[in-house]
């Protein structure tokens, strides 16, 4: 050792020279999409409303309108759970449908199809007291309902949503939740819709309305066929937000706290991000005016404003469903 380190020192030998760094190859630059040709507060805009119109009633409406096409025998009707065909607990206490056949009018059922429903309806509203009533409803199903080549009804996963209503004299509250989870098609669910091809999704949605107003949306919907925009196949979303009605001063009804997303069919996401007006709930002490506009990030880059006007969602369509909506039993059918 003590040689070599000597030669060393008088330029014997020189120090081995490390291996040149492979730079690897270069990174590409990011390709951002245009948008210049895109109605972009349109497309959100259409996104959220068709948002706010994926909801279990939907789906039931449509199981309603199959059952209708039912003839003795097809499909054959169960008590509680149809067999060991969905993952249903044997004791459960709905009804089922569970068959392959043709009903002979040249109706197809094909799968199984669980639903269970529950309404109560207590009190008067002329009394002090007033009335309250609440009903909830699941749909369970891997079944297709068709006719030749339309399918008239397709539900595969589930589909469930509840509501409750105080109401008085002068005074009225309901408070709404769905969530529907799973594929959705048929031209008894969608006809006339703008998404006459279905979707699969896994949205929530909960409303308060009457006494004061409050939004929250949170989840994802594919479409199958139809484009928003002719450019975006699936929307995503996680949202927030208060009404009028009632709303503290400190609430801004104009846009909603969380984000909007749509994605086009080269899988590029198009994120519409609304921050809170109050700069003490972000850390980076960012905030922004209760103006309905967002900030849009195109493939995470940040791409300049875009407003629109979310206030629509206090203009009725948020009703809840109809207590009577909810019965279905086999007296029914």
């Amino acid at each position: 050792m003590r040689t070599l380190c000597a030669l060393a020192m008088i330029g014997g030998c020189a120090p081995a020279e490390a291996d040149p760094v492979d730079p690897g190859r270069p990174v590409d630059p990011l390709y951002l999409p245009d948008v210049s040709g895109i109605d972009l507060p349109v497309a959100y805009t259409d996104a959220f409303v068709l948002a706010l119109d994926v909801r279990t009633a939907n789906a039931w409406a449509g199981h309603v309108a199959t059952l209708g096409m039912r003839t003795a025998g097809c499909p054959d009707l169960w008590v509680g759970a149809p067999g060991d065909t969905l993952e249903i607990d044997q004791d459960a206490p709905g009804v089922s449908w569970a068959d392959h056949c043709d009903n002979g009018l040249g109706v197809d059922f094909s799968g199984a199809m669980y639903w269970d429903t529950s309404v109560d309806i207590a009190g008067d509203t002329q009394s002090a007291e007033g009335r309250t009533s609440s009903a909830e409803r699941t749909l369970i199903g891997d079944a297709t309902v068709g006719e030749g080549a339309d399918a008239r009804f397709e539900l595969d996963g589930e589909a469930s949503d509840a509501v409750s209503l105080s109401e008085a004299a002068d005074y009225s509250r309901y408070t709404w939740s769905s969530l529907v989870a799973g594929t959705v098609t048929g031209s008894e669910v969608f006809a006339g819709s703008s998404t006459p091809g279905g979707y699969r999704t896994d949205l929530y949605l909960y409303a308060e309305g009457g006494e004061a107003e409050r939004l929250e949306a949170r989840g994802n919907i594919y479409l199958y066929e139809d484009l928003l925009a002719d450019r975006f196949d699936s929307v995503a979303m996680d949202l927030a937000f208060v009404g009028p009605t009632n709303a503290a001063p400190t609430d801004c009804t104009l846009e909603p706290t969380g984000w909007l997303s749509l994605r086009d069919a080269d899988a590029f996401w198009y994120d519409l991000v609304f921050l809170p007006a109050d700069a003490e709930t972000l850390d980076t002490g960012v905030s922004a005016a209760c103006d309905g506009c967002g900030e849009l990030y195109v493939r995470g880059v940040a791409s300049g404003q875009v407003c629109v006007d979310l206030s629509l969602a206090w203009d009725g369509r948020l009703a809840p469903p109809s207590i009577a909506d909810f019965a279905l039993s086999l007296h029914d059918l």
